[in-house]
């Protein structure tokens, strides 16, 4: 199943290659998890010998308030009970499109508790290594929803042990795969430090091999759990490297065209105010690509010369004179196959990331004016 998985992964990324811009993103990430599958034999979820010891139940484990400080477990041990670390790498194709693996450490438990005794608290380590795709079908101004479907390997072992001369843990070592579902609320610009995921992760085999002891029985009664749960994850973005598209260039044909562009009116100027003097510009075309192609110019300067405007965007940093206007303008080579010649050219400057749709044709340009 690994293997399948790392094959439709790779088609994935063949597929996703040519449909915007790449790159690449590290996270570190935490937070809580709910336990939901563990069980007595037979799936019950509590167990009596009336008259004798009552009752006694059994539920999932809820990480941050349950598990710190236990004698048992060292602070690391005790930490991974509250919390799970790990970090992540995303491989993005576009602003819609990535895909997600890395490594995950934590652990999943239950808690028994009995009418007549105190409540036991039992806990098992996990290792996690996600394999999932992610997708933003519907990107908002500053906040958006994305999805994460795949799977998760999961590596459970438990140390063999007795509690309290109620439990028995048995020596078990598994790897076994998850579904996982989530929901991340990111930041629109996807260069924000900080992310949020709501996940669920569904097991299927079991993957402890504990036996309660609580009863007046001489068998432990077995403990069932798949490591199900429920995690909330705060990720922290601390790289991100983006892979420049390659200009595609156009023959001119008309050889005094640029010269044109001097005598074109240029339409007022749409304002937007940057935090920095560097400014990173990425030009596509998000409706239908019929072969527009533009030259950009900045501060009266020809900057980028037949540049053919695609579904992937090509992008390109641009520094403000401390004297002047800066003033981009774009200038229509063609009008393509739809008149007028458009485009969206998405500006990204610290925390600003703005979209901006320009029109043009063969008498006027579209510009933007940038100011600090």
């Amino acid at each position: 199943m690994p293997v399948k998985a790392g094959l439709l992964m790779g088609l994935l990324c063949l597929f996703l290659k040519a449909h915007g811009q790449a790159g690449e993103r590290w996270f570190f990430t935490f937070g809580p998890s709910v336990s939901v599958s563990p069980t007595f034999e037979g799936g019950r979820t509590s167990v009596s010998l009336p008259d004798v010891t009552g009752s006694h139940h059994i539920q999932g484990m809820f990480s941050p308030l349950w598990g710190f400080p236990n004698p048992q477990y060292s602070r690391l041990q005790n930490l991974g009970r509250k919390i799970h670390l790990g970090f992540q790498y995303e491989r993005f194709f576009s602003r819609k499109f990535a895909v997600v693996t890395g490594l995950e450490l934590g652990a999943r438990g239950y808690i028994i508790k009995s009418d007549f005794s105190n409540d036991l608290l039992v806990s098992y380590r996990t290792v996690q290594l996600p394999l999932q795709v992610s997708f933003s079908p519907f990107p908002g101004n500053f906040w958006a929803f994305r999805q994460n479907v795949g799977i998760r390997l999961m590596y459970a072992s438990s140390i063999p042990e007795r509690i309290e001369r109620n439990i028995e843990i048995w020596q078990k070592k598994s790897i076994t795969p998850q579904l996982y579902f989530g929901l991340e609320l990111i930041h629109h610009s996807f260069s924000a430090p900080f992310s949020f995921e709501v996940g669920y992760s569904h097991g299927f085999y079991n993957v402890v091999r504990h036996g309660y002891l609580g009863l007046d029985y001489v068998n432990p009664v077995p403990i069932r759990s798949t490591g199900s749960a429920f995690n909330f994850t705060v990720k922290y973005l601390f790289k991100e490297k983006i892979f420049p598209a390659k200009a595609t260039p156009v023959d001119i044909t008309t050889p005094d065209i640029y010269d044109q562009m001097a005598y074109r009116n240029v339409k007022d100027p749409v304002e937007i105010q940057v935090g920095s003097d560097t400014i990173l510009l990425c030009l596509h075309d998000d409706q239908t690509v019929d072969g527009d192609s533009v030259a950009i110019e900045f501060n009266q300067r020809i900057i980028q010369k037949g540049l053919l405007i695609q579904r992937q965007e090509y992008c390109f940093n641009i520094v403000m004179s401390q004297n002047g206007t800066n003033t981009l303008v774009v200038h229509a080579l063609n009008e393509g196959k739809i008149p007028p010649n458009t485009c969206v050219m998405r500006v990204q400057c610290g925390d600003l990331d703005k979209e901006v749709r320009l029109k043009s044709d063969m008498n006027n340009s579209g510009a933007i004016r940038f100011y600090r």
